[in-house]
């Protein structure tokens, strides 16, 4: 369903649970000074295997030449690795320089003052040049009035769907111009042709994207400016009462789909034929499905898209790194220039600026394909919105236990409400 693995979500609320925003901003600024010449050496932490650490190495040879007097150490780990060595490098009392931050984090981290506000070395004659963000993600990696973070990528919602399947089952490819009733009428045609063996579409309620972009396309925010829920009870009841009504009809999944795919996932397991993801994951899903899955613009009731421009991933500075000014030049470089787009492809998703836009060679057709969606969608792609609350992700994971007991009939629709709205004045307070 496009949401991450929920080990992922559970190690991130775990250890901001435990004290990582404690444990970054706690430790006192790291005593180190400049090597001989006045050379400085940059500690760079990100997430990745070693196909993408070979490649941003490169990126890195290639800054050290041009500013002979920084050095840049990388250093990364697996997602869920990720998070728990970046605590205990910081508790250790040396976080590093320049860091990945996921969008999920932002605002948390940058609320606890764990990330330099960049805004201090951003604008004419300073570090970083952000007037070549894409337009649409000219807001991504602010928190209220400083930015704390700058989009290293981008990418964006689409319904990913197996051509073939619903072809053979005489639906009708999916469209902005559909709405929500008449992409269910298709999805509950491929799930009677395949006799419920796959299912039409994977159950977007399930998780945030679904509503988030229900809420988007009505209207509403999932977040404000001010790290509060941008919709209200109502909203949700009608949201959930509509997906669960097309659950039992059996255009959605059940909720026994998802766990039965378990460690992969429902349109990987062939379980659904269709499902909400990020565009940048069409590739890798079709290779664990073992069939091309084609990209789509999602349907609306409202003449909203809903969708908008999410940052992969974020560059960040420590706040208490010594070398925040060095930090900015590395980070600028990695934004803007054109030979690590040429370096990267798309190994991180789109580009972030225009300076960077049409550098890399793409012969990958998954590539191409997310290339020519994006393209597509640009003209409508809204603006990233307002980063999740400190505590989202977390009310997030609450969300999917809600749902789950919905979908089995647990609960009704009005106590699901009630039960995420409690939640969420707990873990939003």
């Amino acid at each position: 369903m496009g949401n991450d693995a929920p080990s992922r979500r559970t190690t991130l609320s775990t250890l901001l649970a435990t004290g990582l925003g404690t444990a970054l901003t706690a430790c006192g600024g790291p005593s180190r000074s400049a090597g001989a010449g006045g050379t400085v050496t940059l500690r760079y932490f990100f997430w990745g295997d070693n196909v993408r650490a070979e490649l941003i190495n490169k990126c890195i040879a290639v800054f050290e030449r041009a500013h002979p007097k920084i050095k840049v150490k990388s250093s990364f780990a697996a997602f869920d690795s990720f998070w728990p060595k970046l605590s205990t490098a910081a508790a250790g009392g040396s976080p590093p320089d320049v860091m990945h931050i996921d969008y999920a984090w932002i605002r948390t981290l940058g609320e606890h003052g764990v990330l330099a506000n960049l805004s201090e070395h951003t604008g004419p004659g300073k570090e970083i040049d952000a007037t070549t963000l894409v337009p649409s993600l000219r807001t991504a990696g602010m928190v209220e009035d400083r930015r704390v973070g700058l989009p290293l990528s981008h990418n964006s919602v689409s319904v990913q769907y197996d051509a073939k399947v619903w072809a053979a089952a005489g639906a009708r490819a999916p469209s902005a111009s559909m709405n929500w009733d008449t992409f269910m009428e298709q999805t509950l045609q491929v799930t009677r042709h395949t006799r419920r063996k796959q299912f039409g579409m994977d159950n977007p309620a399930q998780n945030y994207m679904g509503v988030e972009t229900y809420m988007r396309q009505h209207g509403m925010q999932m977040w404000t400016e001010k790290g509060e829920l941008g919709f209200g009870r109502d909203d949700m009841s009608r949201y959930l009462a509509q997906a669960n009504n097309w659950r039992k009809e059996g255009a959605l999944a059940g909720p026994d789909v998802v766990p039965e795919s378990l460690p992969g996932y429902p349109i990987g397991t062939r379980r659904v034929a269709s499902n909400l993801e990020w565009d940048n994951q069409v590739g890798g899903r079709s290779t664990m499905r073992g069939s091309k899955l084609t990209l789509a613009t999602v349907p609306t009731d409202t003449g909203r898209s809903g969708i908008y421009a999410k940052p992969g991933m974020l560059l960040s500075a420590a706040a208490k790194s010594p070398y925040v000014s060095e930090a900015a030049q590395f980070i600028n470089f990695m934004i803007n220039d054109r030979r690590v787009a040429k370096i990267l492809g798309t190994n991180i998703g789109m580009p972030p600026t225009t300076s960077q836009e049409g550098a890399a060679e793409i012969t990958d057709p998954a590539v191409q394909q997310v290339q020519a969606y994006e393209k597509e969608i640009a003209p409508t792609l809204a603006p990233t919105p307002p980063p999740p609350a400190d505590g989202g992700a977390s009310l997030n994971v609450y969300l999917q236990r809600v749902a789950e007991k919905l979908f089995y009939d647990r609960v009704s629709v009005d106590h699901a409400v009630d039960l995420f709205f409690n939640q969420a004045k707990v873990v939003l307070a």
